[in-house]
């Protein structure tokens, strides 16, 4: 027996909607979750007919706008102060090792978020690479590189003492 469109809908938030809270809870502000999962969701139901059978590195993708967009809300909402700071990353930091929580704080956002969809949310390259919106050979080369950045970085926390008092980025958890 076919699916109606709202059983398969439904079928796709119960298999995906740990994994995509989990992924926007390492990128958001708490109070913020609960809304960006719901407007990706909704995104997915708008475009129900575009969505891959593997579901979760499309969802992934509409998560990243949904939040850049929310950043881009918060931002212009903000005081100026406030707006003018740096993006809010709220990705957690490596716990247990303090050098490499350093090492992976100095890296820029995008090799961070390269870096965690490979690591953290366990996605094949091919995968990432369609969150990320390039090829996956793009995406290989972007994972080489933070790769090498943050063994870079990790090497100057290493022997700098100096590098190891760096902040960490607005909103950073440990």
């Amino acid at each position: 027996m076919q699916q109606s469109e709202e059983e398969h809908f439904q079928e796709l938030y119960r298999r995906h909607r740990d994994a995509l809270t989990a992924y926007v809870r390492r990128r958001a502000p708490t109070q913020a979750v609960e809304d960006i999962v719901a407007d990706t969701f909704l995104v997915c139901w708008r475009r129900r007919d575009r969505v891959p059978l593997d579901a979760l590195p499309w969802l992934y993708a509409v998560a990243l706008k949904t939040l850049a967009n929310d950043r881009r809300k918060r931002a212009h909402a903000e005081s100026a102060a406030v707006a003018s700071s740096p993006p809010g990353f709220v990705e957690p930091l490596p716990v247990g090792d303090p050098l490499l929580a350093v090492a992976f704080a100095g890296l820029g956002e995008r090799d961070r978020e390269v870096l965690c969809l490979v690591a953290w949310e366990g996605l094949a390259l091919h995968e990432a690479a369609d969150v990320l919106g390039c090829s996956a050979v793009a995406c290989r080369v972007r994972l080489h590189r933070a790769k090498r950045r943050l063994a870079e970085q990790l090497a100057d926390v290493e022997t700098n003492p100096a590098a190891r008092q760096r902040p960490l980025p607005e909103g950073a958890t440990q």
